[in-house]
């Protein structure tokens, strides 16, 4: 509101009184940002306010240098000195924002890698549209026409660059954030209109002033906005790394395509392609480690869906179908099966709760899974129920393997607060060589397993534990 009027009623006393108010309001707003944040929250947000207050202090003096009698140039020239000053300390603000975030690694290559991207070709622009044609234009010995030229057009290079950091950061987007990408986004646009547009100091303000106004009111309620320590809080660790994927890939792929094209259309030739080769080797050496990162991250995607397909979440043991996969490729070796049942497991969890449960759970794998071989086949079907698999055992390993099982199981378990004892119930079979099947019947044969080792298991939990051994042919089973 307090920009309308230098909009409306350029030069009038009432335009200058509301710039001059809104720059007040703006300053009062900072200090008060700045002695409201706590201690642990300044080093992030500081430099934003240093960065508003020097972007609202230089049109300030630009516009006391069109008073009669200033000295014009020295002002300028300070007003020049203070605008270029925005620029490290919003870098550092947005540097600090994400480090606040703390962000996993992977997750910060993969941003630092896409505003490169976007960087390598905002100097490809600026060098062509914004720098050069303007070079000529500069008067010989005119230091602060040089730095002019050069400094706007970087400058907003880095604009652009922080505000597609802000924007790529994961997690829920908070108002401060927003605010500050619209603060600079408006201000990259103003300055580009400023060096492709010279305009008279009149014309600045009737529209670069109040939108520097505007400007540093974005900011400013960026700093003072009550979500503002959500944009520095560490984001969730479920959050997903980004991809290549959605908008994130078309703004790579606008970039790539934009250097692309400006070799065709813009007017220069020879060494001239130069900046233009640079910025495209650049982009296609960081998208390709992109894409590198991306089919890694894909692969590692689906190393795990395939693990938990086949795993038991809890023990890490194979599940019922890895199980079974694996019993089809043993069916022709002699397996072994160990059906194993714990013995007072359901007291444990009765007594102790569900979390000791768990951890006798993973002791048991644990133990399981060490006094097998590698080659062996250790899988949890569900509650305290596991099978192991074993091939070419005979009578004695079998009967010692056995032993060894009711062993190891019967030791104490230590759940933390306390130690526990469980026993097992344990059905065994083996299954002598057989004949080429058809894969139903391999299916079939499998399941008959699987249900006589269950039932000789449930024998050995009668007679109050132990093992009972199944002796398999193909036309029947007898328990003993």
């Amino acid at each position: 509101m307090l920009a309308t009027p230098s909009v409306v009623l350029p030069g009038s006393t009432i335009a200058v009184v509301c710039y001059l108010a809104g720059l007040c309001l703006i300053g009062g707003y900072l200090v008060a940002a700045a002695r409201s944040l706590p201690p642990g929250r300044r080093r992030a947000w500081l430099p934003l306010i240093v960065m508003v207050a020097l972007g609202a202090t230089g049109p300030a003096v630009f516009q006391l240098a069109g008073l009669p009698g200033a000295p014009a140039a020295a002002l300028n020239d300070v007003a020049l000195l203070l605008w270029l000053g925005v620029y490290p300390p919003a870098a550092l603000a947005v540097h600090r924002m994400l480090a606040g975030r703390a962000l996993p690694r992977p997750v910060r290559r993969a941003i630092v890698k896409d505003v490169l991207v976007v960087t390598a070709a905002a100097l490809m622009f600026a060098w062509y549209l914004l720098i050069r044609p303007a070079l000529p234009g500069v008067v010989d010995g005119d230091r602060w026409g040089v730095i002019a030229v050069f400094c706007y057009p970087l400058g907003d290079v880095v604009l652009l660059a922080l505000a597609v950091t802000v924007l790529l950061i994961p997690g829920r987007r908070t108002v401060p954030e927003h605010l500050i990408v619209a603060g600079f986004g408006l201000s990259l646009l103003v300055d580009v209109a400023n060096t492709l547009l010279p305009v008279s100091a009149t014309d600045a303000n009737v529209w670069y002033m109040p939108t520097y106004l505007v400007i540093n009111a974005l900011l400013t309620a960026a700093t003072v906005h009550p979500d503002r320590d959500a944009a520095i809080r560490p984001v969730s660790r479920s959050e997903p790394a980004p991809g290549m994927r959605g908008w994130r890939m078309a703004l790579l792929g606008a970039a790539l395509c934009g250097v692309g094209l400006s070799t065709i259309v813009l007017p220069h030739r020879g060494w001239e392609r130069g900046p233009a080769a640079a910025c495209m080797t650049v982009m296609i050496v960081v998208i390709l480690s992109r894409l590198r990162r991306a089919v890694a991250d894909l692969e590692d995607a689906e190393r795990t869906l395939r693990h938990q397909a086949t795993h038991d979440q809890l023990t890490g043991l194979a599940n019922r179908s890895r199980l079974l996969t694996d019993m089809r490729d043993a069916v022709h070796d002699a397996p072994t099966l160990f059906f194993v049942d714990l013995d007072g497991f359901k007291a444990v969890n009765d007594t102790h709760g569900h979390h000791c449960g768990d951890v006798v759970l993973q002791t048991v794998a644990a133990r399981l899974t060490r006094i097998v071989r590698s080659t062996d086949t250790v899988a949890r079907l569900g509650g305290d129920e596991f099978v192991v698999v074993c091939t070419a055992l005979d009578t004695a390993a079998t009967a010692s393997l056995s032993q060894r099982i009711e062993s190891v199981l019967a030791e104490p378990i230590d759940v933390g607060d306390c130690t526990v004892a469980i026993g097992a119930s344990i059905g065994v079979l083996t299954l002598p060589a057989t004949v080429t099947m058809t894969e139903q019947q391999t299916d079939n044969l499998i399941s008959e397993l699987l249900s006589t080792a269950d039932a000789a298991m449930y024998e050995a939990k009668r007679a109050g534990g132990g093992t009972r051994t199944v002796e398999h042919t193909p036309l029947f089973s007898v328990i003993r």
